[in-house]
């Protein structure tokens, strides 16, 4: 199966494979045994599909729909490539003060004044240390010319799409950088127990949501896919015993959305709230959403549910989940009329 990573026209050949491991050892020794190797290249990829494919066959108990989500990860799967000889793009980075991450060295960009309120929550708290990140200001523009220059050959050479393409430009040449900030966090090296990780895993999937609920330009697509794939990770995580593979899938997932937000601009958040009473009861928001026939519409109302059940109806203060549920299905407008930026 190793030989046919990244091969996107073998997917029968891999979806046979997987079909039968899956019928030999059961789910969950499939998903511990192949998944672990895959992680660094395989959640972000193709829009976070493949991960999402796993987590709903997970979820309808489809030995059938699990095998083909792993198919999907391997031919999407595309390791890292640091680019460390790409000499415009180093001199980019060694061109402002201090080559490593820090947190004192994020400041906010003129006119972006800081608040408390989101930036309590370290998801949040990292994009805003990005957005203001001098060094990917400079990079970002060389690396949407250089993607630009290269996607008429690369689309064939590697069948992967443009979005795909672009992503794995923004990787090879940031995650270094985005490795640095998520050490400078904290939010991993003390996680010594399941209920540890848990407590993490219940802050990144609220911090998602806030990303995706937040960004200047509402509802924005691929920020979607990382809010319904944080779901599909909840649905896989059990099906690892080891800790170190859970926790490395976590953090694999928080540096892929940050490789996401960084390849969309690293749009600005903004500071809102929602009062339960202007919000539509969740019965009004399930009738709504069932006579629609948006795919995406439908992953995120029930999501939001499924996550509120679990970990409970308040984020900073508003029943965020039920918020996001409304706007994405239309019953309220989403908030895109700042107070003030971050």
């Amino acid at each position: 199966w190793k030989s046919l990573i990244g091969k996107r026209m073998r997917f029968p050949d891999l979806r046979n494979f997987f079909r039968e491991e899956v019928e030999a050892s059961g789910r969950s020794v499939a998903i511990a045994r192949y998944l672990p190797e895959l992680l660094d290249g395989g959640i972000a990829c193709s829009a976070f599909h493949p991960i999402i494919h796993i987590g709903y066959g997970l979820m309808a108990d489809s030995d059938q729909d699990t095998a083909d989500g792993l198919a999907y990860v391997v031919f999407a799967h595309r390791p890292p490539q640091p680019a460390a000889s790409d000499i415009t793009v180093a001199q980019c980075i060694n061109s402002v003060e201090s080559p490593r991450p820090n947190w004192a060295q994020a400041t906010p960009i003129k006119g972006e004044p800081t608040t408390e309120g989101l930036l309590s929550h370290p998801i949040p708290a990292l994009l805003w240390k990005l957005r203001c990140d001098k060094r990917l200001q400079q990079l970002l523009p060389l690396l949407h010319e250089r993607v630009d220059e290269q996607l008429e050959t690369l689309v064939p050479q590697t069948g992967h799409g443009r979005y795909s393409n672009r992503l794995f430009l923004v990787q090879d040449n940031v995650l270094s950088m985005l490795d640095g900030y998520l050490d400078e966090s904290g939010l991993f090296g003390s996680v010594l127990d399941d209920q540890q990780l848990n407590e993490l895993f219940h802050a990144v999937v609220n911090g998602v949501l806030i990303a995706y609920a937040s960004t200047e330009t509402p509802d924005d697509f691929f920020i979607l896919h990382g809010f319904t794939s944080v779901f599909a990770i909840e649905q896989v995580l059990p099906h690892m015993p080891a800790l170190a593979d859970r926790l490395k899938a976590v953090r694999t997932f928080c540096r892929d959305l940050l490789s996401v937000y960084v390849l969309r601009d690293m749009p600005a958040l903004l500071p809102w709230s929602a009062q339960a009473d202007d919000l539509p009861s969740w019965d009004e928001i399930k009738r709504h959403t069932i006579l629609q026939s948006d795919e995406h519409l439908i992953k995120v109302v029930f999501s939001c549910l499924h996550l509120e059940d679990k970990f409970g109806r308040t984020v900073l203060g508003s029943e965020l989940y039920r918020a996001v549920a409304a706007y994405k299905s239309g019953l309220r407008p989403w908030p895109t009329q700042p107070r003030y930026w971050w």
